[in-house]
C-alpha cells in the first residue's frame, strides 16, 4: 500500500510540474551548410534571364543579424550561358504555413563573372551585372517538412536567432 501511495505521489508530482515551454538547438554553419544543400539548386527569372543558384555556402553574421549565402550563378538567355560567383545577403524569416526558413528581400552582392564573357552577348552580360546590389525574390534556406524533423518529435520553431555559436532554433 505504501508503495502504491508513493507511486501516485510521484506521478502526481510529475503531472503538476509545469511543462517545459521551449526546447532550443543551435546549428553551426557547417551543419547549416549540410542541410541547405537539400533545397539547392534554385531557379529565378529576372528581365527574361533565367538564373540558377547552386553550390550554396552559408555564413551567419550575428552582428548584422543577416545570413550570407555564397552561390554559383548560371545565367541563361536565348541559349547563351554565363557563369558567375555571387553572394546573397538577407534577413532570415520562418514561414509558419510552409514550414520554411527563408531569406527575405535578399540582395545579390559581389557578383564576379567566372567564364569568358567575349562569347556571350552584351545584353546577357549587362543583364547579369545590373542585378548586382539589387533585391531578388525570396531564397529558400531550409524546408522543415523535407527535413522531416517531426519524426524526431520536433515541432515548428517558435523563434529563430542568429548567434555567435550558430543558428538558434527554439521549438
Amino acid at each position: 500500500m505504501k508503495y502504491l501511495c508513493r507511486l501516485w505521489i510521484c506521478l502526481f508530482s510529475l503531472l503538476a510540474v509545469p511543462a517545459v515551454n521551449a526546447f532550443t538547438m543551435t546549428f553551426s554553419e557547417n551543419q547549416l551548410n549540410t542541410m541547405v544543400t537539400a533545397v539547392f539548386p534554385q531557379q529565378r527569372t529576372f528581365d527574361d534571364v533565367v538564373f540558377t543558384f547552386s553550390d550554396p555556402f552559408v555564413e551567419l553574421d550575428p552582428l548584422e543579424d543577416e545570413v550570407n549565402v555564397k552561390v554559383t550563378v548560371l545565367a541563361e538567355q536565348n541559349g547563351q550561358q554565363l557563369k558567375a560567383k555571387a553572394e546573397i545577403s538577407g534577413q532570415i524569416v520562418y514561414h509558419h504555413q510552409l514550414a520554411q526558413l527563408r531569406l527575405i528581400e535578399p540582395r545579390l552582392d559581389k557578383l564576379k563573372v567566372l567564364e569568358n564573357q567575349a562569347v556571350v552577348s552584351d545584353s546577357l552580360v549587362n543583364g547579369v551585372q545590373r542585378l548586382e546590389g539589387k533585391r531578388v525574390p525570396v531564397i529558400l534556406l531550409l524546408d522543415f517538412d523535407d527535413l522531416d524533423m517531426a519524426a524526431f518529435g520536433i515541432q515548428k520553431p517558435k523563434r529563430i536567432d542568429i548567434t555567435s555559436h550558430g543558428l538558434l532554433i527554439e521549438i
